[in-house]
């Protein structure tokens, strides 16, 4: 139904490709979750696509018994290389931010004016005409904080690309996608055709988060969240 009422209201993407994008994933998965169909479909037209990596997700297994963080960290960082792989970007396109993984809403001054600065002077080299990252409301204190710190970097910048949204985690809590339905300015559908099986296959890379990490017997994500972004369409809202 959320699905119904976001198309009802959207206009086709691919009318309106960006030349360039720089896209921030809070976590590796977000990308490939939240917007991987049109990142396929971007490279597949020579748009000029960076990931950035805002975290390296070392906190989504905060007490295994036997994984420790680091080790995680290195499994998705791993699993995010193949992903952009399989949505044809290469890993030299790609940044890793190094902020603290479950810590970005309660950063203190100091770390979060340097990852600010590290954001301002990445947007500034790369001068990219848009960049998209998960919605300002998006169901999660890291996303929501990961999108404050995009837009204080770019405003410090003095960068003004168009700021594209993804839904990642207002999926799961669809009276967010409810609201934003109506508040904002404009919602762009993006019809993946066979970039659908390409998104399936780079969301499927993910297996530290889409299946249990021995001995666990339940996986990172809940059970039936990543079949959430297996349909055919993806949808980006600009305010």
């Amino acid at each position: 139904m959320i699905s119904v009422l976001l198309s009802l209201r959207s206009s086709r993407f691919l009318n309106g490709m960006p030349a360039s994008a720089l896209i921030f994933a809070p976590h590796p998965d977000d990308e490939s979750l939240g917007c991987g169909g049109t990142i396929a479909l971007m490279a597949r037209s020579g748009v000029d696509v960076h990931v950035a990596f805002v975290t390296d997700g070392r906190a989504s297994h905060p007490h295994h018994s036997v994984v420790t963080p680091s080790e995680i960290a290195a499994r998705r960082i791993s699993e995010a290389r193949s992903a952009l792989g399989i949505l044809g970007i290469d890993w030299d396109r790609a940044s890793i931010l190094g902020a603290l993984d479950g810590g970005l809403a309660q950063l203190s001054s100091g770390p979060r004016q340097e990852l600010v600065s590290t954001i301002a002077g990445l947007a500034a080299r790369l001068r990219p005409e848009a960049v998209m990252l998960p919605c300002g409301a998006d169901g999660s204190s890291e996303h929501d904080a990961a999108y404050v710190l995009v837009c204080q970097a770019l405003g410090e910048s003095g960068l003004r690309p168009r700021i594209l949204e993804f839904p990642v985690w207002s999926w799961w809590n669809p009276l967010l996608l409810v609201r934003a339905a109506f508040a904002y300015r404009k919602i762009w559908r993006v019809d993946l055709g066979d970039a659908r099986d390409i998104k399936a296959r780079a969301i499927a890379s993910y297996i530290s988060q889409t299946l249990p990490v021995p001995p666990d017997l339940t996986s990172a994500l809940p059970q039936g969240f990543a079949s959430m972004f297996l349909g055919d369409k993806e949808f980006l809202l600009e305010r």
